[in-house]
């Protein structure tokens, strides 16, 4: 929504903009905050009064500075238990690490990015990643959100698109309408997808989309390598094809 959208609330755009920035911090002071999120301390102090009552921050009362609460990865965790691929796919992905001793990561769609629900990272692999669980990522520089994409007409991906801001995070990566569709039909074709170097320098991607009763595209699983690691190509290929269609058959059973 613009910024200058008639529909919107300033003071829950506000209390939001604190919430935010209390995201990114241990602890703030209230003079902090209200320097960070550029508002009046008065301001400032009647919002976090407001978020403080509903249970969104909590106040330090030694040093009386603020954190955020639980209150939202709860809300948001309700959602989370509803998708019920989650224990599945989550099982799926442990597997298919601990089998090829390399990352797995689980996605679903959210707002035209990817929105890491889960990853397994075995222990002694040095390629270490910066994906993060909760984190998101745009679906046009990602194999699990080619995957995704790969799912939807080309209007639909268009529309997508042109909510991004395309970035080139590589010299790898694909800043062209016209180039990315053509990536996405030999996705179509190949049934799965490669993010080579896109996102990150020296990290090839391996993704594939599983489905539930519910939706054509209820998420997506890649296996993340190191790009010296081409080698074995064809057999992650063959794996996260298998692991994806095992999920999709498992999710029918719901």
């Amino acid at each position: 929504m613009a910024a200058n959208s008639p529909n919107r609330v300033q003071s829950v755009d506000r209390a939001l903009l604190i919430l935010e920035t209390l995201s990114n911090y241990e602890m703030l002071s209230l003079m902090e905050i209200s320097e960070k999120v550029h508002l009046h301390k008065a301001t400032t102090h009647r919002l976090i009064n407001s978020l403080l009552e509903n249970g969104y921050i909590e106040k330090n009362p030694v040093t009386k500075q603020y954190k955020i609460s639980l209150k939202l990865f709860q809300i948001g965790n309700r959602r989370v238990q509803n998708i019920d691929f989650l224990n599945v796919a989550k099982s799926m992905i442990r597997q298919l690490s601990l089998e090829l001793n390399q990352t797995v990561h689980l996605v679903v769609e959210d707002s035209a990015e990817v929105l890491y629900i889960d990853k397994h990272e075995p222990s002694g692999n040095d390629n270490r990643l910066s994906s993060k669980i909760g984190k998101k990522a745009p679906m046009y520089v990602t194999a699990v959100g080619k995957a995704i994409l790969a799912t939807k007409s080309n209007a639909e991906i268009k529309e997508i698109w042109d909510q991004s801001a395309i970035t080139s995070y590589t010299e790898h990566t694909i800043t062209s309408l016209d180039d990315f569709l053509k990536e996405i039909e030999t996705v179509r074709q190949n049934g799965y997808a490669i993010d080579n170097e896109e996102n990150e320098y020296g990290v090839v991607c391996i993704g594939a989309v599983f489905s539930s009763y519910k939706d054509l595209a209820a998420g997506a699983i890649s296996i993340s390598i190191s790009a010296s690691d081409m080698e074995k190509k064809p057999l992650y290929i063959e794996k996260i094809i298998e692991t994806s269609n095992k999920i999709s058959r498992l999710l029918g059973q719901f």
